[in-house]
């Protein structure tokens, strides 16, 4: 009982300095005139600087979510979605151009048909000289041809043909990523397993064939990254992006957009892009594949 009416002394003493009374005074040290004095308590000092430190946090939080401060802030400095929505719509609008072109290119061609502009007809003499007989043909292979196909087996490279491994009844086409200029080649004695390809920033990086992505991520090194697995064994890698289109597990057509071009990571300087192809674990020079400019 005693030790209760101690613990209540104690909460009544606590309670009465925090009302206790004090004076702040601001004296002239040369003539000791007051200048200045203000009445406090304890009670109001703590309750005037809490509700400051309140006051400050809500004034920061609403000056970096509803100004452009917002955008200096670290990860802030693009609207991902914005970005997303400005490419899609920037893809669709090039491919509406082109499809507008060709109609039109069609419809011209068909009016100078009409009017007798342009020869359908063939003459007899050329198809004369058309016409092949294919017991005629000479299916011998010359010596360049002997050659090249030595040269190729002992790369041990992958298979050129349009199929690439593919059934007879699946056409294939690989789609360049970017276009730009070639900045490191391939080399792979200083492990250097694709080439970096200069472009303009903000350009869009394509897919080289239909796929699966595998990987999405970032790195401290290579920045923004992602990997497509395709089914022939071909595995493409886009490095140093400035943001990702697509997530882990995405499926992918042939030349659709899957980053943006950019500079992020430590081994980067200036926009560029870093693109390998992996088959069955050996890197394969880009440039067999493409041309880039």
């Amino acid at each position: 009982m005693a030790k209760k009416q101690d613990d209540k002394g104690e909460k009544k003493k606590l309670y009465e300095r925090l009302r206790n009374h004090y004076k702040l005074v601001i004296l002239n040290i040369d003539t000791f005139e007051e200048r200045f004095s203000l009445l406090l308590t304890p009670m109001n000092v703590i309750l005037i600087g809490g509700s400051s430190l309140v006051i400050i946090i809500l004034l920061t939080f609403a000056l970096l979510g509803w100004t452009p401060l917002r955008f200096y802030l670290p990860g802030y400095s693009e609207d991902y979605r914005v970005k997303r929505l400005a490419v899609e719509a920037y893809l669709k609008s090039d491919s509406m151009e082109t499809a507008l072109a060709q109609r039109d290119l069609f419809i011209d061609n068909m009016q100078r048909v009409l009017r007798g502009e342009i020869d359908t007809l063939i003459d007899a003499d050329v198809i004369a000289e058309l016409e092949f007989d294919p017991k005629k043909a000479n299916y011998a292979r010359s010596a360049e041809d002997s050659i090249l196909r030595a040269e190729i087996e002992k790369e041990d490279l992958v298979n050129l043909s349009p199929n690439f491994n593919r059934d007879d009844k699946t056409n294939y086409l690989l789609f360049p990523p970017v276009k730009g200029t070639i900045t490191d080649k391939f080399n792979p004695q200083r492990e250097h397993f694709g080439i970096d390809v200069a472009a303009a920033k903000d350009a869009a990086i394509k897919a080289i064939d239909e796929g699966t992505v595998t990987l999405a991520a970032y790195t401290a090194e290579t920045g923004y990254i992602i990997q497509i697995q395709h089914d022939n064994d071909l595995i493409s890698v886009y490095k140093h992006n400035s943001s990702l289109l697509k997530k882990q597990g995405d499926k992918v057509r042939a030349g659709e957009a899957v980053a943006i071009i950019g500079e992020t990571g430590e081994y980067s300087s200036g926009p560029h892009l870093h693109f390998e192809m992996w088959r069955n674990g050996v890197a394969l020079n880009p440039e067999i594949f493409f041309s880039f400019e």
